[in-house]
């Protein structure tokens, strides 16, 4: 059922210095203390909730989100490997650049299953095939903190696991809105779901506190659709570090980034969108003029 089959561009390193973690993380152990916590979420821009995901719901989603990394078909609309993937599907003699969908299937075939799952970086809208993962967007404690925050009712419009493996390169710094085709004023509230330790070694998300607050960043095209390096200098992030079943809901409008993975282990998470059920599309041109395509004129 696999739609599309994607590669990371190979990329430069990222300078150190963007991502480096200023004071401690404030959180809420548990979804209780939510309502208290709301003035804290539109100052800051997000919210750490400790202890917010059941360990059955959780420990079923990696199971299945390992079983995926290692099969053929994901049996979701998108599965993208890391650049360095690349070469191992072109042993066959074969560009990846000049592979139909058809083609790049065989080649997976032809991998070992545990070179396959330690090369995946990301998987796309799956929730109509994976109950497991259905499950946790659904989960109802969750679902009443997103209505609680976007000020109606809820409907998922985005579902992608997040994997970063060994080596596994940054998604630099980007505000989820410059992706999305829906008004500024959208109340949308991304959920980043660990499913099990997150440090700052293994690519944590790291937040700008309260940068929300300043409103739409023109993107560029360098190492992704991204904030410029530069726009970064002199700015004071936090890192959010987590443990398995810990997640942070945040503002689309709120800067943020994971550095590369410098460690052994693969890094796994779950992000879903939530926006209000009202929420209209709005021509893409249209987001664009606010958030990019290029820098608006402007140098990078």
């Amino acid at each position: 059922m696999v739609n599309t089959i994607s590669f990371e561009h190979p990329v430069p390193d990222h300078a150190p210095d963007l991502y480096q973690s200023f004071g401690d993380v404030d959180s809420i152990d548990g979804w209780e203390a939510l309502p208290r916590a709301v003035q804290q979420y539109e100052a800051d821009g997000f919210l750490v909730v400790r202890n917010a995901i059941p360990a059955e719901l959780r420990d079923a989603a990696l199971e299945e989100l390992m079983q995926m990394a290692r099969g053929v078909d994901a049996n979701c609309s998108n599965v993208t490997f890391e650049g360095s993937f690349q070469s191992i599907l072109e042993e066959s003699g074969t560009p990846v650049a000049e592979m139909d969908e058809h083609l790049r299937q065989q080649s997976l075939e032809s991998v070992d299953p545990a070179i396959r799952a330690a090369h995946v970086r990301k998987f796309m809208g799956f929730t109509r095939t994976h109950e497991q993962l259905k499950a946790v967007a659904n989960y109802r404690p969750l679902r009443d903190a997103v209505e609680l925050l976007a000020g109606e009712p809820p409907k998922l419009f985005q579902s992608m696991a997040l994997i970063k493996p060994p080596g596994g390169r940054e998604k630099p710094w980007h505000q989820d809105h410059a992706y999305f085709d829906l008004p500024l004023e959208t109340r949308v509230c991304g959920v980043w779901i660990a499913l099990g330790t997150v440090t700052e070694e293994n690519g944590a998300m790291f937040m700008l506190r309260g940068g929300h607050r300043g409103g739409p960043i023109v993107h560029f095209r360098r190492r992704d659709w991204q904030i410029c390096d530069t726009d970064m200098e002199g700015a004071r992030p936090i890192a959010l570090p987590m443990d398995a079943g810990d997640l942070v809901i945040f503002d689309a409008k709120i800067p943020h980034g994971t550095p590369t993975n410098r460690t052994q282990d693969q890094r796994w998470a779950l992000q879903y969108h939530y926006v209000g059920v009202s929420a209209q599309k709005i021509p893409e041109e249209q987001r664009l003029a606010v958030f990019g395509p290029e820098g608006k004129d402007v140098s990078c």
